[in-house]
């Protein structure tokens, strides 16, 4: 049936006109068998209301957020209604008796994301509305029958952090998402799955129902991975048809009488709940899991391996390593590494990783309202540590140039003036470009910002010049100057966990005072003091490792519509023109290769970590496919 038949035909339905038995039975293959709404979570975001009632149950405008979903799918004539349940499931227990509804329970709720509360309701996946439980719909937007699979879309002329729809077929089907954009169409609400397009979701699901990742995917996430096999319609809605609420905030600027709402069910006096409520918005920062041992080129390991030595540590590990503390007065690795960097041990402080290092110096260094300068693009995770001190990051460019980025110093040190941060974070090599910055630009913003922590994040040491001459003299002329390094990349010890930090005695006796009572584990020192002592085969490693990164970048370089960037790092950043660089990542991960997508100016661009010279030879062939592939 064509699409102008199934309206008119569908018009007269809703209008209570009688139908033929011939148009009842060309209707009949879509009519609409049920609507899946999936009320699991837990809201973080909506604490504290949100640690005694799961969203779904708010209560706003007067209606509670699922019951007016759940009447709006009866007004519709939708009678078969599953909610699949997680989080404080039995306050949804009363729904069965007040509307019928069908209550499946998702076990996993707090382990995985929404696709598990899908793999718990497959069994009723037909012709399916697909809906949440905390979505407010101002019009009814649900029909008894349904023409072909779609999912809702909102515009936004500002940037949002949503699944933005970037390219759509001649027939309307969505062939490309990415997430955040702005001037774009994302997704939200109401999803309609017809029968063959359930069937294909769960044939996909069920087959890779194995890998962690998938559990771990949201719907939006799965969908985009299979694109081109699960088409969804998409469907254009005006702004306030759908509304979806983050915070509280939010709510109570829609509703006024929602605060009303939170005072009937929250003791507003308790000193605890006022604290949650305080971190309601506060965002931790996730690595994102994978089970995959083989082709991780995203988070920016050492593939190239440790020392060899490091691992016949393990051989002489005692029972009494494991269950005494190491309370003796000297510190062996501290001192290898005063001798090894010709800095004195007085200025090096040990951590659980240069993540810890640099969450310790913003926990004990920064307070509520302060500023701190980060670079852009950059290493999200200083906001999210920042966040949680309830400090604002502002930030300053780190710009392309015509061969490599270039940091722009002329913008970092006009907003330094003009904000007074109370630290500076300066990353060399900078994490995701691979550019450096020279030594007297360096000195020049700590000259001109005595007020502020310079904090220099040296992640990526070891790959450039590492003489520690300049780090030497600044850490003891300057008191305002803090340097961090980890084991993790260079050393190739990322599991260990073991960073450190460089900076003046005062400075370091300050930010002591957050670090752990304990030293770093034994075990795991012991292990780098073995990687320090084996310079001949870091040495080769790193040889190696800038081999290979440079005759890939000049690879890259000579495929059309790819711009590969000079690097200092093990890594590399690149710019696909006129290539969706979010289809090149998920046909590399169809490949099973994992890179990283990094957004530069509303730009998605790629970062690949660099591997033995067999596995960037693979990876090279790769891509050419991809980017052949999506040229196409």
């Amino acid at each position: 049936m064509v699409h102008e038949e199934f309206y008119r035909l569908r018009e007269r339905a809703e209008n209570g006109d009688t139908l033929s038995k011939e148009d009842e039975g060309k209707l009949k293959p879509y009519r609409v068998d049920n609507a899946i709404i999936m009320a699991a979570g837990y809201s973080a975001r909506c604490m504290p209301l949100s640690n005694v009632m799961p969203k779904g149950l708010f209560r706003v405008k007067g209606e509670i957020l699922i019951e007016r979903e759940i009447e709006q799918l009866l007004d519709a004539g939708i009678t078969e209604i599953i909610v699949v349940t997680g989080f404080m499931s039995e306050k949804f227990e009363y729904l069965k008796d007040k509307y019928s509804v069908i209550l499946v329970k998702n076990k996993d709720y707090d382990k995985y994301n929404n696709m598990s509360s899908l793999h718990e309701a497959r069994e009723y996946m037909r012709n399916s509305y697909i809906l949440c439980s905390d979505n407010y719909y101002e019009e009814n937007v649900f029909h008894k029958y349904v023409f072909d699979s779609y999912y809702s879309c909102v515009y936004s002329q500002g940037y949002c952090d949503e699944f933005c729809v970037t390219s759509v077929d001649d027939e309307g089907y969505i062939t490309g998402i990415h997430r955040g954009g702005s001037k774009s169409w994302y997704t939200i609400g109401d999803a309609f799955f017809n029968a063959e397009f359930s069937e294909k979701f769960c044939k996909f699901m069920m087959d890779e129902w194995d890998n962690l990742q998938t559990r771990n995917m949201l719907m939006d996430d799965f969908h985009k991975k299979h694109i081109r096999d699960l088409k969804l319609q998409k469907v254009e809605r005006s702004g306030k048809t759908i509304l979806e609420f983050d915070t509280l905030e939010e709510i109570k600027e829609y509703d006024a009488n929602f605060s009303q709402f939170i005072n009937e069910n929250l003791d507003n006096s308790n000193t605890v709940i006022r604290t949650f409520s305080k971190y309601a918005d506060v965002k931790s920062y996730h690595s994102v899991p994978t089970e995959q041992l083989d082709g991780r080129l995203h988070l920016n390991e050492n593939l190239f391996k440790p020392s060899p030595k490091c691992f016949d540590v393990l051989k002489d590990i005692k029972m009494e390593d494991l269950y005494l503390y190491d309370l003796s007065n000297k510190d062996y690795l501290i001192d290898t590494l005063s001798s090894s960097l010709g800095i004195s041990s007085n200025n090096i402080f040990m951590h659980n990783g240069s993540s810890e290092v640099i969450k310790s110096i913003f926990s004990i260094l920064l307070k509520e309202d302060d500023m701190v300068l980060v670079p852009t693009p950059g290493w999200s995770y200083y906001k999210s540590v920042a966040d949680a001190k309830f400090a604002q990051c502002i930030t300053y460019k780190v710009n392309e140039g015509t061969d490599s980025y270039e940091y722009d110093f002329d913008d970092l040190l006009k907003k330094a003036g003009k904000y007074s941060p109370r630290i500076i974070v300066l990353t060399s090599p900078h994490m995701p470009t691979g550019c450096t910055i020279n030594n007297e630009d360096i000195e020049k913003v700590i000259v001109s910002n005595r007020d502020s922590i310079i904090m220099i994040d040296e992640a990526y040491w070891g790959y450039g010049d590492d003489t520690n001459v300049f780090e030497r003299k600044i850490i003891t002329r300057y008191s305002n100057v803090v340097i961090t390094r980890t084991f993790s990349k260079f050393y190739g010890l990322a599991n260990i966990r073991i960073g450190y930090g460089l900076c003046s005695y005062p400075l370091r006796r300050t930010i002591g005072l957050d670090l752990p009572l304990f030293r770093v584990c034994g075990i795991s020192r012991r292990i780098a003091l073995a990687a320090i002592e084996d310079k001949m085969y870091y040495d080769r490693m790193k040889y190696e490792t800038i081999e290979v990164r440079d005759w890939f970048i000049d690879e890259l370089n000579k495929i059309d519509n790819v711009k590969a960037y000079k690097s200092d790092s093990n890594f590399v950043f690149i710019h696909l023109e006129s290539v969706d660089a979010d289809k090149v990542r998920a046909f590399m991960e169809e490949n099973n290769i994992l890179i990283r997508l990094f957004t530069d100016k509303d730009k998605l661009k790629l970062r690949i970590t660099v591997a033995p010279r067999d596995m960037m030879e693979r990876v090279l062939f790769q891509l050419k496919r991809a980017v052949i592939c999506e040229r196409s």
